[in-house]
């Protein structure tokens, strides 16, 4: 793993090696920002950022070369068959902005530049923090997003399919408000509708799929994580009115038919109504919305469960384990649920945990484990 100027770390070399892997050190000081850079190797994005700017070192824009700073995360990663090299390059340069510079993502593999979309699921991984209760608590955005993260991982063709549905719901989105705005007329729609139909239902077939496969894996895991008799499940909620037993023609019918009824409500409000855009996924305990009933004990047990069904959904699909990172979670556990999380984390090849309070890791992985420290800004062997 190298690091040159990401976040606190101006330069950083680490070796991670298989099993599992402590980071203590104190709040603050940057276990999440590792995690985050090996993370974004996995989906060429951050995780925590909103902006590419955000990740780079402020320091270093105070020594440009040639007008321009320069940050990156790279990774050797390797398999049974294979290595290959994974870095996302970051370019700043000053502007008139807020932050008083911008900043250009790069990918490269094995030295090639590549696109975004090449990178994704070159390095599968799941990662566990305490943000993950958005995934029950938040918005609907926040759980499509997951879903689509974890799609793409598997399915370049799902990704690229994502990618032109958002394009089709742009420019149908301009189209409806031309026509409101009596520039254009409704049969216009007609292209677009077919677009959106189109990939969407393709995209809402695999989500429902993926769903499908989180509920059921989830489900003896809540059990035992909880240590009691509620059954959790996941429902995919769908803006269409689509069964989730419906096969993708189907699905694309019965979107087809949604999208042409919400034609005349669309145009008033200048916004597509319906498509995976719009759907959700509920996480239910007892069969009842976790959203609106579940304590935070409740809601933190069902996602662990929900992200050890994820890390076991990307092993089924691609063949090979992900790597877990777990993101100072094991303080927010009773000592019970710790033991229990740790014993799933061992079927796995690696582990990275990050930690404030080493007292909060069991001794059964404190024997095993490497530990790192992290001190001054950068991260060492643990004396």
């Amino acid at each position: 793993m190298s690091l040159s100027n990401f976040r606190n770390y101006a330069s950083l070399e680490l070796d991670l090696p298989p099993g599992p892997t402590i980071v203590r050190g104190g709040n603050g000081h940057g276990k999440s920002n590792l995690l985050e850079a090996v993370y974004s190797l996995a989906i060429a994005k951050s995780s925590r950022a909103g902006l590419e700017r955000d990740l780079v070192n402020k320091a270093s824009l105070e020594n440009l070369i040639d007008g321009f700073s320069y940050a990156m995360v790279g990774a050797t990663v390797l398999s049974k068959e294979s290595s290959e090299r994974l870095e996302i390059h970051y370019r700043s340069q000053l502007s008139e902005n807020e932050d008083g510079f911008t900043t250009q993502k790069f990918i490269r593999i094995d030295g090639i530049p590549k696109r975004s979309s090449d990178l994704v699921g070159r390095l599968n991984a799941v990662l566990f923090s305490v943000e993950d209760l958005e995934l029950v608590f938040g918005r609907p955005s926040t759980r499509r997003r997951y879903l689509d993260i974890l799609l793409s991982q598997v399915d370049r063709k799902y990704l690229r399919t994502l990618q032109q549905y958002q394009r089709a719901t742009t420019q149908r989105n301009h189209l409806l408000r031309s026509i409101r705005e009596g520039l254009s007329v409704p049969s216009e729609l007609d292209f677009w509708d077919d677009q959106i139909s189109n990939t969407g239902s393709t995209i809402t077939a695999e989500r429902v799929k993926a769903v499908r496969s989180l509920s059921e894996n989830s489900r003896p895991l809540h059990s035992e994580i909880s240590g009691t008799n509620e059954k959790m499940c996941c429902k995919y909620i769908s803006s269409s009115d689509i069964q989730s037993e419906d096969e993708p023609s189907l699905i694309e019918k019965s979107m087809a038919s949604a999208i042409r009824n919400a034609r005349n409500r669309d145009i008033a409000q200048g916004s597509t109504s319906v498509g995976p855009h719009r759907d959700d996924m509920k996480i239910m305990i007892e069969e009842t919305n976790a959203e609106r009933f579940a304590s935070r004990g409740q809601a933190r047990t069902a996602i662990l469960a929900l992200k050890f069904a994820e890390a076991r959904f990307l092993k089924g699909k691609r063949g090979s384990e992900p790597v877990l990172l777990l993101d100072d979670l094991l303080s927010e556990l009773d000592l019970v649920r710790r033991e229990k999380v740790i014993r799933h984390t061992a079927e796995y090849e690696q582990c990275i945990v990050t930690t404030a309070e080493i007292n909060s890791v069991p001794g059964t992985l404190l024997k095993e484990a490497n530990e790192l420290e992290v001190i001054d800004n950068t991260i060492r062997p643990s004396s």
